[in-house]
Protein backbone atom coordinates (compact mmCIF):
# COMPACT_ATOMS: atom_id res chain seq x y z
CA UNK A 1 0.00 0.00 0.00
CA UNK A 2 1.27 3.40 -0.97
CA UNK A 3 0.72 6.97 0.28
CA UNK A 4 -1.79 7.48 -2.76
CA UNK A 5 -3.87 4.85 -1.99
CA UNK A 6 -4.89 6.05 1.37
CA UNK A 7 -8.12 7.87 1.46
CA UNK A 8 -8.24 10.45 4.31
CA UNK A 9 -11.51 10.60 6.59
CA UNK A 10 -13.33 13.69 7.10
CA UNK A 11 -15.16 14.75 9.92
CA UNK A 12 -18.40 14.08 8.20
CA UNK A 13 -17.27 10.40 7.49
CA UNK A 14 -17.40 9.41 11.13
CA UNK A 15 -20.69 9.08 12.97
CA UNK A 16 -20.51 11.51 15.16
CA UNK A 17 -23.33 11.50 18.33
CA UNK A 18 -24.16 14.39 20.37
CA UNK A 19 -26.48 14.66 22.68
CA UNK A 20 -29.27 16.98 23.37
CA UNK A 21 -29.97 18.50 26.87
CA UNK A 22 -33.29 18.26 27.44
CA UNK A 23 -34.80 21.32 28.87
CA UNK A 24 -38.29 23.28 29.07
CA UNK A 25 -36.67 26.42 30.60
CA UNK A 26 -33.43 26.56 28.23
CA UNK A 27 -34.05 25.52 24.93
CA UNK A 28 -32.63 28.76 22.83
CA UNK A 29 -28.89 27.72 25.08
CA UNK A 30 -29.62 23.96 24.17
CA UNK A 31 -29.93 24.34 20.80
CA UNK A 32 -26.81 26.55 20.21
CA UNK A 33 -24.61 24.19 22.59
CA UNK A 34 -25.33 21.11 20.34
CA UNK A 35 -25.08 23.22 17.17
CA UNK A 36 -21.84 25.05 18.36
CA UNK A 37 -20.42 21.29 19.15
CA UNK A 38 -22.16 19.93 16.06
CA UNK A 39 -20.07 22.58 13.77
CA UNK A 40 -17.11 22.79 15.38
CA UNK A 41 -17.00 18.65 14.84
CA UNK A 42 -17.67 19.34 11.22
CA UNK A 43 -14.96 21.41 11.21
CA UNK A 44 -12.42 18.86 12.74
CA UNK A 45 -11.71 21.33 15.89
CA UNK A 46 -13.92 19.73 18.68
CA UNK A 47 -12.29 18.25 21.39
CA UNK A 48 -14.40 17.43 24.49
CA UNK A 49 -12.82 18.81 27.67
CA UNK A 50 -12.65 21.80 29.28
CA UNK A 51 -14.82 23.70 26.84
CA UNK A 52 -17.61 21.41 27.83
CA UNK A 53 -17.94 23.57 31.34
CA UNK A 54 -18.50 26.99 28.90
CA UNK A 55 -21.04 25.05 26.34
CA UNK A 56 -22.97 23.56 29.95
CA UNK A 57 -23.76 27.40 30.72
CA UNK A 58 -26.10 27.52 27.93
CA UNK A 59 -28.15 24.80 29.51
CA UNK A 60 -28.99 26.77 32.18
CA UNK A 61 -32.14 29.61 32.32
CA UNK A 62 -29.79 32.32 33.01
CA UNK A 63 -27.37 31.97 30.06
CA UNK A 64 -29.93 30.32 27.46
CA UNK A 65 -33.00 31.02 28.24
CA UNK A 66 -34.08 33.35 25.19
CA UNK A 67 -32.50 34.67 22.18
CA UNK A 68 -31.17 37.70 24.30
CA UNK A 69 -29.46 35.87 26.50
CA UNK A 70 -27.76 33.66 24.45
CA UNK A 71 -26.64 35.99 22.21
CA UNK A 72 -25.23 38.18 25.47
CA UNK A 73 -23.46 34.70 26.37
CA UNK A 74 -22.29 34.39 22.28
CA UNK A 75 -20.57 38.20 22.68
CA UNK A 76 -19.11 37.46 26.21
CA UNK A 77 -17.50 34.32 25.03
CA UNK A 78 -16.38 34.42 20.94
CA UNK A 79 -12.84 35.32 22.41
CA UNK A 80 -12.53 32.71 24.74
CA UNK A 81 -14.04 30.03 21.48
CA UNK A 82 -11.64 31.31 19.66
CA UNK A 83 -8.79 31.10 21.98
CA UNK A 84 -9.41 27.19 22.45
CA UNK A 85 -9.64 27.21 18.62
CA UNK A 86 -12.96 27.32 18.07
CA UNK A 87 -13.55 29.91 14.94
CA UNK A 88 -17.30 30.10 15.38
CA UNK A 89 -19.10 33.52 14.73
CA UNK A 90 -22.43 34.54 15.51
CA UNK A 91 -25.37 37.11 14.12
CA UNK A 92 -28.75 37.88 14.67
CA UNK A 93 -31.23 37.87 11.50
CA UNK A 94 -34.76 38.67 11.00
CA UNK A 95 -35.33 36.47 8.13
CA UNK A 96 -38.06 34.25 6.51
CA UNK A 97 -37.57 30.42 7.66
CA UNK A 98 -36.92 29.25 4.18
CA UNK A 99 -34.26 31.39 3.54
CA UNK A 100 -32.64 30.16 6.83
CA UNK A 101 -32.93 26.46 5.87
CA UNK A 102 -31.32 27.37 2.59
CA UNK A 103 -28.43 29.14 4.15
CA UNK A 104 -27.45 26.48 6.77
CA UNK A 105 -28.21 23.39 4.02
CA UNK A 106 -25.77 25.90 1.40
CA UNK A 107 -23.12 25.25 4.82
CA UNK A 108 -22.88 21.65 4.57
CA UNK A 109 -22.36 21.45 8.28
CA UNK A 110 -20.36 24.28 8.39
CA UNK A 111 -23.32 26.10 9.52
CA UNK A 112 -26.58 26.15 12.00
CA UNK A 113 -29.45 28.15 13.01
CA UNK A 114 -30.99 29.14 16.34
CA UNK A 115 -34.98 29.55 16.06
CA UNK A 116 -37.31 30.57 18.88
CA UNK A 117 -40.76 28.86 18.06
CA UNK A 118 -44.21 28.40 19.37
CA UNK A 119 -43.98 25.23 21.40
CA UNK A 120 -47.84 24.71 20.84
CA UNK A 121 -47.55 24.73 17.14
CA UNK A 122 -44.80 22.54 17.09
CA UNK A 123 -46.18 20.04 19.73
CA UNK A 124 -50.19 20.49 19.69
CA UNK A 125 -51.60 18.48 22.43
CA UNK A 126 -54.63 16.56 21.83
CA UNK A 127 -57.93 18.47 22.53
CA UNK A 128 -59.28 16.01 24.66
CA UNK A 129 -56.51 16.29 27.17
CA UNK A 130 -58.33 19.41 28.51
CA UNK A 131 -54.67 21.31 29.03
CA UNK A 132 -54.23 24.65 27.67
CA UNK A 133 -50.62 25.74 27.06
CA UNK A 134 -50.51 29.82 27.02
CA UNK A 135 -47.99 30.43 24.35
CA UNK A 136 -45.40 32.35 26.70
CA UNK A 137 -45.05 29.12 29.10
CA UNK A 138 -42.16 27.39 27.56
CA UNK A 139 -39.73 29.72 25.75
CA UNK A 140 -39.38 27.36 23.11
CA UNK A 141 -36.66 27.12 20.28
CA UNK A 142 -35.03 24.74 17.62
CA UNK A 143 -31.79 24.16 16.37
CA UNK A 144 -31.59 23.34 12.62
CA UNK A 145 -27.99 21.47 11.72
CA UNK A 146 -27.16 18.99 9.14
CA UNK A 147 -26.52 15.69 9.94
CA UNK A 148 -27.96 12.40 8.60
CA UNK A 149 -31.12 10.72 10.70
CA UNK A 150 -29.72 6.80 9.74
CA UNK A 151 -26.44 6.24 9.31
CA UNK A 152 -26.76 4.79 5.89
CA UNK A 153 -28.86 8.10 4.21
CA UNK A 154 -27.93 11.18 3.28
CA UNK A 155 -27.42 14.11 4.74
CA UNK A 156 -29.95 16.63 5.28
CA UNK A 157 -31.62 19.33 7.73
CA UNK A 158 -32.28 17.97 10.58
CA UNK A 159 -34.61 19.53 13.68
CA UNK A 160 -32.93 19.49 17.29
CA UNK A 161 -35.66 20.57 19.72
CA UNK A 162 -34.24 20.43 23.30
CA UNK A 163 -37.99 20.14 24.88
CA UNK A 164 -39.97 17.68 22.63
CA UNK A 165 -42.27 17.47 25.71
CA UNK A 166 -43.24 14.23 28.23
CA UNK A 167 -46.42 13.65 26.46
CA UNK A 168 -46.42 11.10 22.95
CA UNK A 169 -43.34 10.68 21.06
CA UNK A 170 -41.68 13.20 20.91
CA UNK A 171 -38.23 13.18 19.53
CA UNK A 172 -34.76 15.47 20.38
CA UNK A 173 -34.00 15.38 16.61
CA UNK A 174 -35.42 14.52 13.51
CA UNK A 175 -36.94 16.07 10.12
CA UNK A 176 -37.70 19.80 10.25
CA UNK A 177 -41.38 20.10 10.91
CA UNK A 178 -43.74 21.55 8.19
CA UNK A 179 -45.22 23.63 11.13
CA UNK A 180 -41.59 25.39 11.74
CA UNK A 181 -42.46 27.95 9.60
CA UNK A 182 -45.55 29.27 11.42
CA UNK A 183 -44.01 28.37 15.03
CA UNK A 184 -40.95 30.51 13.88
CA UNK A 185 -43.08 33.19 12.24
CA UNK A 186 -45.07 34.28 15.57
CA UNK A 187 -41.23 35.09 16.73
CA UNK A 188 -41.20 37.51 13.80
CA UNK A 189 -38.72 35.48 12.46
CA UNK A 190 -35.91 36.13 14.81
CA UNK A 191 -32.64 33.85 14.55
CA UNK A 192 -29.06 33.20 15.59
CA UNK A 193 -27.21 31.75 13.04
CA UNK A 194 -23.50 30.69 13.78
CA UNK A 195 -21.10 29.85 11.31
CA UNK A 196 -17.21 28.67 10.90
CA UNK A 197 -15.09 31.23 10.06
CA UNK A 198 -12.76 30.61 7.25
CA UNK A 199 -15.16 28.01 5.48
CA UNK A 200 -15.93 29.04 2.08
Amino acid sequence: MTREDVVLQRPEDVRFLVQVFHTPSACAGAATAYLLRRIAYRAGAYAPGIQEQIFHELNTSREGGTIEKVQHWFTGRVASLHELGYRLQCRRVATPTSAILDWVRAGRGYRGAMLPTTYRKLHPIPETSGKIIPDDVIPHAVGITIDRLDAKADEDLVMIDPWPGVIGDGSDRGKVSPALESAHRDKNFHALVYYWVGWS
